[in-house]
Formats: structure tokens, sequence, C-alpha cells
């Protein structure tokens, strides 16, 4: 991204996502830092993200020692541990990704199944393209899932009337692949390309998947480029497809499906 004001230098964001915080952080993100650095000459801003333990809200830290060749004591980094937030505050803050990550914070007087219904509420009400939409409540469906007791309160909290519009929305990205078919069309290609002898099942199989692969991929990571289209048509295995179909339902980037 380039700085504001016109500069001509770029800034790379490096951010690393964590379970919990852990020594030896600050020492992985400069080695890192500096592998960046090697490929891309630019000013890398390296971000930690702890989702359940670490110091509450945005800290910055650095580095002490001495290293020969390596200036620790110039390197700075930010870290956000989610869990110690308010979770309020952050449903009342603009931005969506905010709402995404309240349901990893500190809840106060709301029951885990309120929670869910206030983040997803402020998502519903939000005008946010669909992509951008499911990614949040996927998010949310991700860190606070509720056990029997929790969902049978969840159940009865969306009838109220100011829930409504969650109950429109999608409430998880599996239930809106259901509902446009995805797992039918897996099942239906799978059965195409099992029947005994028939080569053109077995087309009608692949190019099934295939189709299903490359919508679920830009409803999840948006357009895809054309070197990822041609990596998705040049595979002609069906298992394989079926598997990469299956993955993208919960894979972080096309990176980690091997397809960018």
């Amino acid at each position: 991204m380039p700085f504001l004001g016109g500069s001509p230098e770029s800034l790379l964001v490096h951010v690393e996502v964590e379970a919990r915080a852990r020594s030896g952080m600050g020492r992985r993100l400069f080695l890192y830092r500096n592998q960046i650095q090697a490929v891309h000459a630019s000013l890398i801003l390296s971000i930690v993200l702890y989702l359940h333990r670490g110091g509450a809200g945005v800290q910055r830290f650095g580095l002490a020692g001495s290293v020969p060749d390596l200036d620790l004591e110039g390197f700075r980094y930010t870290a956000f541990g989610l869990a110690g937030c308010d979770a309020a505050e952050y449903l009342a803050r603009p931005e969506p990704l905010a709402w995404g990550l309240a349901a990893l914070m500190r809840r106060g007087p709301l029951t885990r199944p309120e929670l869910k219904l206030a983040c997803l509420r402020r998502i519903a009400a939000a005008d946010l393209d669909d992509a951008r939409r499911i990614l949040l409540v996927n998010c949310v469906e991700t860190y606070l899932e509720l056990n029997s007791d929790e969902a049978a309160e969840y159940a009865r909290l969306s009838k109220v009337r100011e829930n409504r519009e969650v109950k429109k929305m999608a409430t998880t990205w599996s239930e809106r692949i259901e509902a446009q078919g995805i797992e039918k069309g897996l099942q239906a290609g799978r059965r195409e390309g099992e029947k005994a002898g028939r080569r053109e099942g077995l087309q009608e199989g692949v190019q099934a998947v295939r189709k299903i692969l490359l919508s679920l991929l830009e409803q999840r990571f948006g357009p895809l480029s054309e070197a990822t289209r041609e990596r998705v048509e040049s595979i002609s295995s069906l298992d394989r497809l079926a598997r990469l179909s299956e993955r993208a339902l919960t894979a972080r980037s096309l990176a980690a499906l091997r397809l960018h």
C-alpha cells in the first residue's frame, strides 16, 4: 500500500495470526521481516493478532539485545490481543472487521448467544456486498460456536423482532453452500464420474465439480485471476477437484489451496 500524501515509497503489511501470546514472537517477526525485505525493497509493518490470549488491545513492542549485523534496537512490531477487548466497544466502531472480531472479545453482561446475535445484527444491517458479509458471518460462526443449551437460547432470541434481519441473512457459510446446491453438485459430480466405462460421464462430472469450485472460490476470495482459473481448468482429477471444493469452505486464502 502507498503512503498517504503521495510518497512513492510503499509499505507492506505482514500479519501473523496466533491463538495466544508466546515467548520469542518478536524475534520471529524480526526474522520474517528480514526475509520479506530480501525479496521486496519496501518498508514492512509487522503485526501479530492474538485470538485468545495476549495483552488487551493494540500494543507496540520492540526488541532488545545485541546480535552482530542485526539492528534489533530499530525493530518495532504491533500486537493486538482480542480476548481482553470490550465487544460492545468494537461493535460500535464503523469498521466491518471489528464486528466479526467482536465474537472473540469480552462479552460483558451478554450471554454467548446474545453476543452472537449482536455481531450478526451489526453485519446484517450494514451496507455490504455479499462476499464481505459472508466472510464476516463466517468469522462469527467459526469463533462463537454454541453448545446445545446456548443454541436453544439463540433460537428463542432469533424470533424477537429486532433479530428478524439476522434470520434473513445466511447464518453460516456451509448453509449458503447447501442452499445453492453445491453439496448436491459435488455428489452428482462424483456419481457421474463413477459410472463404469462411461468416459463422457467422467468428463461431465469433472466439468460440474470444476464449475462448482470456481464459483465457490469467487464467492470466498472475489474475482479470480486468469492464472488461478487456468490452474483450476488444468485439473482433470475428479477426486482432487472435490477435495479442493471441500477445503475451500474453510481455507484462508488461495495460497493455502496452492491456486495462487
